[in-house]
């Protein structure tokens, strides 16, 4: 019985080790994903004072534009597309989320909006990076509600890191995508760093200042308004963009963005046409805070907790099989008399 016991012991402590190898190699690995099912919460950025231009229309019709000074709040929020999603062919089925993303900015002190856009974009479950995809698009001004019109399919090349960063994610540099540039741009890994109670990355983005594209009709608009005798101008852009990073599930908890455009004609001064320093609101920490302490407890019961308790009683099972395995008796509980040495010769009786 002891020898049954003491083997079935055996048994069940390499059972326990095998389910802490699957778990850490096998199991938790192939669960880190984005659900294709999450809604991020609404994320907001905003700025205790800033220089913005805001267009107006005047009681008798006729429009203005002013550079104003005030504090913006610019509001993100995202509506997963499964049926999207569910549509992307070959090997990228079932690894990439669709998202329709909604952005506006408005005065925090009146709540006039001051500009608006959406985009569609598909990204890498795993990676958080954005792939290729013929729906993906951008349009600088919200879909008018009334005939449906939105982006236009295809009018955008998004890549890079957008609203995600990897599982696991690295101290190396990422490129990061600038909606001003229309391209993806490194991001630099800086340093370990505790932020809003979580251990996180610090990365850095340095935009250098240039030359930006502005749609001809848009840039002649400011000239006429802002810089009037120009005939000619263009946009000098410049931003530092700071994130911090929960690198176990890449989401990003902490945002500061620090952008300068002006327009620079070829009569006058530039005119400083932004200039804000934006940052996460509370409510966006918080609920961004929460969101990835809980996937980062999971996943360091699955991937570590859970794993370490396995293997320990996995090791004591074994342990204790073998000790009882080895203490056992013969069956009977009685040891064979010994007769391994010689019987005593009889002495003859004279």
């Amino acid at each position: 019985m002891r020898r049954i016991t003491g083997a079935a012991l055996f048994g069940l402590g390499i059972l326990s080790l095998l389910l802490a190898m699957a778990l850490v190699w096998i199991i938790v690995p192939s669960q880190e994903k984005v659900p294709l099912d999450l809604e991020p919460p609404d994320v907001v950025v905003e700025a205790a004072n800033a220089s913005f231009v805001q267009v107006k229309t005047l009681p008798d019709g006729a429009p203005q534009v002013a550079v104003e000074h005030a504090g913006l709040r610019s509001t993100t929020g995202i509506k997963p597309d499964f049926e999207a999603a569910a549509e992307i062919p070959g090997e990228r089925a079932g690894e990439t989320l669709v998202w329709n993303v909604y952005h506006s900015t408005r005065r925090a002190d009146t709540d006039e909006m001051i500009n608006s856009s959406e985009s569609r974009v598909a990204l890498d479950r795993t990676t958080g990076e954005a792939v290729p995809w013929a729906g993906q698009c951008h349009l600088e001004e919200k879909a008018d509600p009334a005939t449906g019109v939105g982006c236009t399919p295809g009018n955008v090349q998004f890549e890079g890191q957008l609203y995600l960063f990897p599982f696991g994610t690295e101290k190396r540099t990422y490129q990061y995508w600038d909606s001003t540039l229309g391209e993806a741009l490194p991001i630099d890994y800086q340093a370990e760093e505790e932020f809003n109670g979580l251990p996180t990355y610090r990365f850095q983005q340095q935009v250098p200042e240039q030359e930006a594209e502005m749609d001809p009709q848009t840039l002649a608009g400011l000239l006429g308004f802002l810089a009037p005798g120009a005939t000619t101008g263009t946009i000098s852009y410049r931003a530092t963009r700071t994130l911090w990073v929960e690198p176990m599930t890449g989401a990003i908890v902490g945002y500061r963005e620090q952008q300068h455009r002006e327009l620079v004609p070829d009569v006058g001064a530039p005119v400083v046409i932004f200039d804000a320093d934006l940052q996460y609101d509370q409510a966006t920490m918080d609920a961004v805070g929460a969101e990835a302490e809980n996937g980062r407890d999971l996943l360091l019961m699955l991937g570590r907790y859970v794993p370490i308790g396995l293997a320990v009683l996995g090791l004591l099972l074994i342990v204790a099989g073998v000790l009882l395995s080895r203490g056992a008796g013969p069956r009977g509980g009685h040891r064979a008399p010994d007769n391994s040495r010689p019987l005593p010769t009889p002495v003859p009786q004279g």
